[in-house]
């Protein structure tokens, strides 16, 4: 039979299989017409009448799939086949069905994938709905509806239940075509949206959708060795490496499914003919599997997860397509098979003991594990237990349309007990709703509070170094703003009576402008609000004084959570966008110009002395004219507060509004630090209180808004759970950005977002065991994909120090061999290797020498000794013994640092430690290990002095 033919027949009978309805009247004249023609495939396809395969998917409904379980996160489908030639094997989406049900039961449902029309022959998603009347005008509506019409169940199969073949002429499929018909569920292989990936469960059948099991003379099998295998005779790259590479790539940057398939077909013609990298999308992404995710609807009206398109509070019916279609559903990611999928592949196991082997103090605050309430949980409960852990969790709102109100509400949370630098990194999400309106809490947490209560009375096993372990795990910090916040404790938000989370501070109305808000004025003694308190008060909604309480919250049964001192204050929207943001308008905005604290006027004047600073690397955003500052980001006023404000208003502010500034400025600086004593915090804590308290006679009692008011409670979050820098919302706010590029256009947005992060993280880890011994380079760019690491340029690596440039060897002179030998207690070669740029601990120095003028300053740095040192260069230098070496060469301040700034407020004396003058000069060469370069600074220079702002910390990034 001829080939085009065979493919037609195959099309016709997943038609059979798909629908319940009788066939068109041209379908069953082809079908007529062809059958006769296949007598040599006839034997093999007796059985496949239409009567039959009617009957058979009559017995299996759609609901009989939603109880399916989709398969754990597992590696490359090393056994998945290559057809270079015709993928008429298997369908167009590249779904497969890997059940544990017999082959017939695999026979009826592997038609079901497959089933999909031709946009170019008219038969397109959006022409089928306009036929039917139902389609929606709004994008990310459109987008539901997509999804509505092959509802991505529990088992991955891909069910086409919204449109029907009219006509098979012009339905007709080619599966060679390179634009592949696209099955409604495989919601992520539209030309318009991200990449996604077809499930599979732990059972791998096979992948040919017919049933054969045969495999054609055109088939390559792609297995381990040949994964391991170089891409091409004398190539650099293996084809696993390359295929990771290419999807990271594809990931990373949002490729639509037409530019992948293009970057496919155009190296597919510059690499040789031996090369085994699939030439098309199709080929391509079956190579992959992605994670497990469930998909939930919702009733409208209740928000309770149906059942059975049924709601059991409401008793109704609905329509699943119409509430898909109008945005009434989320998706879960059930998180513990994102952990032990992470702590085994990705060697995470290993840094749970960083809470052992970190250096610790008792009479100091460093991290997490020194909190009070952290320490009393141990005591507790299973924390305490090796390779048992904890999670910071977060929800907030982050619009995806600038011309509509849909969103996403992303649910992340990331493992305490791992080192900072891995810890903002490593982010798991477990939840992704998606609509217009916020969601409701008690649906959208109801699985993660599940799992969690399974997790911390069971736990969970998992392979470390070849043994089985338990890791039992607790979600007890929720970070995120004032209003999630409200909404996870079931509260009146900060506009009401009661509105404060921590305390039972009424609050009162005041008149302000045309208008009324509530304010907090500052209290002697207010009475805190307790775990217990508050399940009582949830108990007595309606029946007398709850303080606020608007009813029960699920929280109150996640286990070991407190519903109160469980919530941090977070000091990104607090502070930075609040407080701070709240002061630069009373002193800029011309609305406040008759006032005594108004310095708009000078704003040139600021925004000069702004220009002339040079933040180091560590601060992403360069400082901007304060003219700007609508547009801040949370970041720039973070640096505004710390580094620019106490510098540049110090002659401008009035005196009293400013020293009542500099009490803000070291009580927020102190508990960002990255070690907190004991007395920083009472000092912090003294300075926060007078800081609030003055402000109503300052500013007037219409300004005491919530964030000054909440600002009393900050100590406390860093007393019970460690720094500020530890729980910021930042680490999740980046996510949350991240998330936004896992997308594009407006087609089927969530579940691109859901699989693309799953696919992202399966790439991450199988990079640990392909890019295994790879070559220097390939590694050089696997980095630079996956982590955004800057390798443009070629890097040496020496001892856990990256050096950037090709180098200059040349001999050491007397006094760098003399300081070398000094430092090293050991002769070393003549010869070294200087070089002008260099990373260590995730952290870039540059040396003056640095041929790029940049508007950055990242060759001022502080010792571990407490002095200041300029960097000349870095050296490679090897000793008579072969050992390598890399040292950093430095000339010290001739002074030592002096304070610049310390006020006088009533009765609290206020010394800016972090803000110092140093001198021009610079003494003779010294050698340093880079280990002991602790700290670097924002400059202010001027003309014969120098000024200079020290990080808070090294940890925390925008």
């Amino acid at each position: 039979m001829e080939p085009s033919r065979k493919r037609r027949k195959l099309h016709y009978r997943r038609y059979l299989c798909d629908y319940n309805e009788p066939l068109p009247r041209t379908t069953r004249y082809r079908m007529a017409k062809i059958d006769p023609l296949d007598d040599d495939d006839e034997s093999s396809h007796s059985d496949w009448s239409e009567d039959d395969q009617v009957s058979n998917n009559k017995e299996r409904s759609i609901d009989d799939y939603r109880d399916k379980d989709i398969a754990p996160c597992s590696s490359l489908d090393f056994n998945a086949s290559l057809d270079y030639h015709t993928s008429s094997d298997s369908d167009a989406t590249g779904a497969t069905v890997d059940s544990e049900q017999s082959h017939d039961e695999h026979a009826n449902c592997d038609g079901v994938v497959g089933a999909s029309m031709d946009s170019e022959n008219g038969h397109d998603v959006e022409n089928s709905d306009e036929e039917e009347g139902s389609l929606n005008d709004e994008p990310e509506q459109q987008a539901l509806y997509d999804h509505t019409t092959s509802e991505s169940d529990s088992t991955g199969v891909s069910l086409d239940i919204g449109h029907i073949v009219e006509d098979c002429d012009e339905a007709e499929v080619s599966l060679d075509d390179e634009h592949e018909q696209q099955s409604l569920d495989d919601y992520t292989n539209s030309g318009s949206e991200g990449l996604g990936f077809e499930h599979h469960s732990s059972s791998h059948t096979d992948d040919y959708d017919g049933g054969d099991d045969t495999t054609s003379d055109s088939e390559q099998m792609v297995n381990d060795d040949m994964m391991r295998s170089p891409l091409y005779q004398g190539a650099l790259v293996t084809l696993g490496q390359t295929i990771l590479l290419l999807m990271a790539f594809a990931v990373i940057v949002g490729l639509t499914q037409d530019g992948l398939q293009t970057l496919l077909q155009i190296l597919s013609l510059i690499l040789p003919q031996d090369s085994h990298l699939p030439a098309t999308k199709y080929l391509f992404k079956k190579l992959f599997k992605t994670g497990k995710y469930d998909f939930h609807v919702y009733c409208p009206k209740c928000c309770c997860v149906l059942e059975n398109n049924a709601c059991k509070r409401c008793h109704q019916d609905f329509d699943k397509n119409e509430l898909m279609k109008n945005g009434n559903f989320f998706f879960t990611l059930p998180l513990i098979d994102q952990l032990k999928h992470s702590l085994e592949t990705s060697n995470l196991g290993e840094s749970l003991n960083y809470r052992k082997t970190r250096p610790t103090n008792p009479d100091t605050i460093s991290d997490i594990m020194d909190g009070k309430l952290y320490k009393q949980m141990c005591k507790d409960s299973n924390l305490k237990k090796d390779y048992s852990f904890s999670l910071t969790f977060n929800s907030d709102g982050v619009p995806i349309f600038k011309s509509s109100s849909f969103s996403i509400w992303p649910l992340l949370c990331h493992i305490n007990e791992l080192p900072p630098n891995i810890r903002k990194k490593t982010m798991f999400l477990t939840g992704l709703w998606f609509g217009p309106k916020k969601p409701s809490i008690s649906t959208f947490f109801r699985p993660f509070i599940n799992e969690m209560k399974t997790l911390s009375s069971v736990g969970f096993e998992w392979c470390s170094n070849a043994k089985i372990v338990k890791s039992y795990v607790y979600a007890i910090i929720c970070s995120c703003d004032s209003v999630a916040r409200a909404m996870l404790q079931n509260i009146k938000q900060f506009n009401g009576k009661f509105g404060c989370n921590w305390c039972l501070h009424p609050g009162e109305r005041v008149e302000k402008g045309k208008g009324h808000v509530q304010v907090y004025p500052f209290h002697e003694e207010v009475t805190e609000r307790s775990h217990t308190d508050m399940i009582k008060y949830q108990r007595n909604v309606g029946t007398g004084e709850n303080f606020g309480v608007k009813g029960p919250t699920p929280l109150s049964s996640l286990p070991f959570f407190d519903i109160v001192s469980g919530f941090i204050v977070d000091s990104m929207h607090c502070i930075d966008l609040g407080v701070m943001r709240q002061l630069s308008t009373l002193w800029f905005d011309s609305s406040f110009h008759k006032e005594p604290w108004y310095i708009g006027t000078r704003a040139n004047e600021i925004d000069r002395k702004i220009e002339q600073f040079q933040p180091p690397s560590n601060i992403t955003r360069m400082p901007r004219s304060i003219l700007t500052r609508a547009y801040w980001k949370a970041s720039e006023w973070r640096a505004f507060l710390l580094f620019y404000a106490p510098i540049v208003l110090k002659s401008v502010l009035p005196r009293r509004f400013f020293e009542h500034f500099l009490l803000l400025c070291q009580a927020v600086y102190a508990l960002q630090t990255t070690c907190i004593t004991q007395l920083e915090l009472f000092y912090a804590s003294q300075h926060l209180n007078e800081f609030v308290l003055n402000f109503e006679t300052l500013y007037g009692r219409p300004h005491m808004t919530y964030n000054v008011h909440i600002l009393l409670h900050l100590s406390d979050s860093v007393r019970n759970w460690g720094p500020l820098w530890c729980y910021s919302a930042y680490s999740f706010e980046g996510c949350n950005g991240f998330l936004l590029k896992l997308y594009n256009g407006t087609q089927s947005v969530p579940l691109q977002i859901v699989t693309s992060f799953l696919l992202l993280k399966e790439v991450e880890s199988m990079g640990k065991v392909l890019m295994q011994n790879a070559h220097p380079r390939v590694q050089q760019l696997f980095d630079t994909v996956v982590d955004g690491f800057n390798a443009t340029k070629p890097v040496r690596r020496v001892n856990g120090t990256v050096f950037f440039g090709h180098g200059c060897s040349r001999a050491l002179d007397l006094y760098e061999k003399d300081a070398v030998e000094q430092f090293l207690e050991n002769p070393v070669k003549d010869q070294a290797i200087f070089y002008h740029k260099a990373v260590y601990n995730s952290q870039i120095f540059l040396s003056i020498n640095y041929r790029r003028k940049l508007k950055r300053d990242n060759t001022l740095v502080r010792r571990s000794d407490g002095s200041v040192c300029q960097i000349v260069g870095f050296a490679k230098v090897e000793s008579h013994t072969g050992c390598e070496h890399a040292l950093c060469l430095v000339r010290k301040c001739v002074s030592k640092p002096r304070l610049f700034l310390q006020g006088y407020f009533g009765e609290s004396r206020c010394q800016i430690k972090h803000v110092m003058s140093i001198s021009s000069e610079f003494a003779e060469l010294t050698v340093l290990d880079l280990s002991q370069l602790s700290d670097k600074f924002v400059v202010y220079r001027q003309e014969n002095s120098c000024l200079v702002c020290l990080l808070p910390n090294s940890l925390e990034r925008d």
